[in-house]
């Protein structure tokens, strides 16, 4: 065996194992076979020193997310992770989309534009961007609201684009502001910028091949999640100045440690395999939540409340470990319980 086959070996180790079990051999043939130059001492060279281009990686690395995260087509296990990621992507994206709405709402109220409302305190005057870079800035985190609704009615490459608009100022704002800026490093920005990045490149799961969404209930999720949610914390905290303490890491364990609760209420009265899609993404949502918290520590201790803050933050990831760690067991419980993966899909291409 030459090393440019085993390195293309190594990389076909990313694929299922029953899918890699089948067709492999056919794989490293055709690859090695498109190495073929007709020169003798070029293809002896490329033999040992040869390795795969980062184009036919990056498609066995699509390849084999493809295959793990399946449609209605694809075996049990690939296709309820598959609704899982749909499902913590959605929700990822909900929630985005929920506090740029109340956002747009809270300055809407400070401009004096909902009349109809209360007069906002001088301690909640609105301060004029101070350039049109802030201005675009601001707007541009509004964008999170139509990428969710071009997300929802099935237009997933709108819906990246939309929110492109909403990282790209974010990440140059970020970069400028940690390298240049008066205020120290913080690592709260750099988590934040980088699991908006992962949900935007997780979108993709969300196509036309994997299971319909339920367009409906998404769409009533989002004035539900508004009303239960971003409206009830901003009136807390503009009454309870103690409630001001509680951060973006420290609401995402909250909200992931209640729908957690809810969602083990549920699991109750129903069956593994049913709920066993959600319990899925409430995991990865609870790990996400989890590492965000403990990443942005360092955040913390900088602060003049740092003994009280880092007490919150203990509680808060103890309380997605407490609950998340039950929910986790439960799920993959349930998913060893379903059929082994096929290999029954199409071998790949190496000219695709």
């Amino acid at each position: 065996m030459s090393r440019l086959e085993e390195r293309y070996r190594r990389v076909l180790r990313l694929l299922p194992t029953g899918y890699r079990r089948q067709w492999e051999d056919d794989m490293v043939a055709a690859f090695l076979e498109t190495m073929q130059t007709g020169d003798a001492e070029t293809d002896e060279y490329l033999a040992d020193h040869g390795r795969p281009s980062l184009a036919e990686v990056t498609s066995i690395v699509s390849l084999a997310v493809g295959l793990r995260i399946g449609g209605p087509d694809a075996p049990p296990r690939p296709y309820a992770w598959g609704q899982a990621v749909r499902l913590a992507v959605l929700a990822g994206v909900l929630t985005q989309a929920a506090m740029a709405t109340v956002g747009l709402a809270v300055t809407l109220w400070l401009t004096g534009a909902l009349s109809w409302l209360p007069a906002p305190t001088s301690e909640w005057a609105l301060v004029p961007p101070s350039s049109s870079w802030q201005a675009t800035l601001n707007v541009a985190g509004y964008a999170w609201l139509p990428a969710f609704l071009a997300l929802v009615l099935g237009h997933r490459r709108a819906a990246q684009a939309v929110a492109v608009i909403a990282i790209v100022p974010k990440a140059i704002a970020v970069a400028v502001e940690q390298s240049s800026g008066p205020a120290p490093l913080t690592v709260a920005a750099w988590a934040m910028l980088l699991i908006e990045l992962l949900l935007l490149v997780a979108m993709s799961a969300v196509h036309r091949d994997g299971a319909p969404v339920a367009r409906r209930r998404w769409l009533l999720a989002l004035p539900a999640g508004i009303l239960a949610v971003p409206v009830p914390l901003f009136v807390a905290q503009a009454t309870t100045p103690a409630l001001r303490l509680l951060d973006w890491p420290g609401l995402c364990c909250a909200l992931v440690v209640v729908a957690m609760v809810v969602h083990l209420g549920v699991c109750a009265f129903r069956p593994p395999a049913r709920t066993l899609p959600w319990s899925l993404a409430l995991v990865m949502l609870a790990a996400t939540a989890l590492v965000l918290r403990t990443a942005t520590l360092p955040d913390v201790v900088g602060q003049t409340q740092r003994t009280a803050l880092l007490t919150i933050a203990s509680v808060q990831a103890a309380a997605v470990l407490a609950v998340g760690v039950p929910l986790a067991v439960r799920a993959f419980r349930a998913l060893r319980q379903l059929p082994p993966e096929s290999a029954a899909a199409a071998p790949h291409s190496t000219a695709d």
